[in-house]
């Protein structure tokens, strides 16, 4: 699924509100740090997330998009520290923010980002209380993304980790903002408490299904539609699940080979391409692989809380795409 053009509207109205949002950002320097990424072109999943959510419980679709608005700041936000923190100089095709303004500015972008993201949520025409339960939520993702974060770098410095600590941490970095966008959609759609929850828990199993597929894209995937250098990850010593499942099959020989170009920053091509065929080789990818696939049919059963409804066709064609996404 070309997840653009089949959400193409959707992510027209996305961009418009935006781009919008951050006209009142008088500085010009600050306002071109703060859309760089944004207007890189991403796929705006978390923001169409909640609006499919709330088009399947409520027809209310549109009144997400402030909301949708705001968890693109927080993750935009994120990718300009994320970035700075492990110094990566390109993404999605293009030079990093710290890279083409500056470090102070890409500080200042980030922090900007982050308290737009609160006006956003505190300009909504809504009622008192789900306004304050979107406020909560989303405070509540970005402590979790920050723990996540942490828990990310921490890593890097460990010989091992294992495969449900990993989980956990990329449930913290990555799989919040999808939990908060399902379960922000319920909320503004009007939805029981128990169907919230429902939503959060369909949130978060996407989200950990994103992220598995997009460690798999960093080593098998396309580096010019990634707009990231192949095997980044490899180079920055990142324990992803693959590589926990490589270390868990390879001999002793082939697993010390591998620890030995983990976290080489100057690791040569001819490195990479050695770390992945052991990677491979060792059914690691094919695996990941697997797992993400089984939460997305966990995910999918929870979809049956909703009543039938093309927005519930909908979110289930979204969450095979995470799966199955090439970029």
């Amino acid at each position: 699924m070309d997840i653009k053009e089949r959400f193409k509207e959707k992510i027209e109205r996305i961009n418009a509100a935006l781009r919008s949002s951050l006209s009142s950002i008088e500085n010009e320097r600050l306002r071109k740090a703060m859309l760089h990424y944004p207007l890189a072109g991403g796929k705006r999943l978390r923001p169409i997330t909640a609006m499919l959510v709330a088009d399947a419980v409520s027809g209310s679709g549109e009144r997400t998009i402030p909301f949708g608005v705001s968890l693109e700041m927080v993750h935009n936000f994120t990718l300009v520290h994320d970035d700075v923190m492990d110094n990566d100089t390109t993404r999605r095709g293009m030079r990093t923010v710290h890279v083409e303004y500056g470090l102070p500015e890409a500080i200042l972008a980030g922090d900007a980002l982050f308290a737009k993201a609160f006006e956003m949520v505190g300009s909504m025409a809504i009622d008192g209380e789900s306004k304050s339960q979107l406020t909560t939520l989303l405070a509540k993702a970005v402590l979790v993304l920050a723990e996540g974060q942490q828990m990310d770098m921490d890593s890097e410095k460990l010989d091992s980790v294992s495969s449900e600590a990993y989980l956990k941490m990329i449930e913290r970095k990555t799989a919040v903002l999808f939990s908060a966008a399902a379960q922000g959609g319920a909320i503004i759609a009007g939805a029981p408490e128990a169907l919230q929850e429902s939503m959060f828990e369909f949130g978060r199993l996407i989200g950990l299904a994103f992220q598995i597929r997009d460690d798999i894209l960093c080593l098998s995937g396309d580096p010019v539609r990634l707009g990231k250098p192949k095997g980044s990850d490899i180079r920055n010593g990142k324990k992803t699940l693959i590589v926990i499942y490589a270390l868990e099959t390879l001999k002793e020989n082939e697993r010390a080979r591998l620890r030995g170009i983990l976290g080489k920053r100057d690791a040569s091509e001819r490195e990479i391409d050695e770390a992945i065929r052991l990677i491979e080789a060792a059914g690691a990818i094919d695996r990941a692989q697997r797992v993400a696939g089984e939460m997305i049919g966990k995910a999918k059963i929870l979809l049956d809380d909703l009543p039938a409804s093309e927005a519930r066709n909908l979110l289930r064609e979204l969450a095979d795409y995470m799966i199955s996404r090439d970029s």
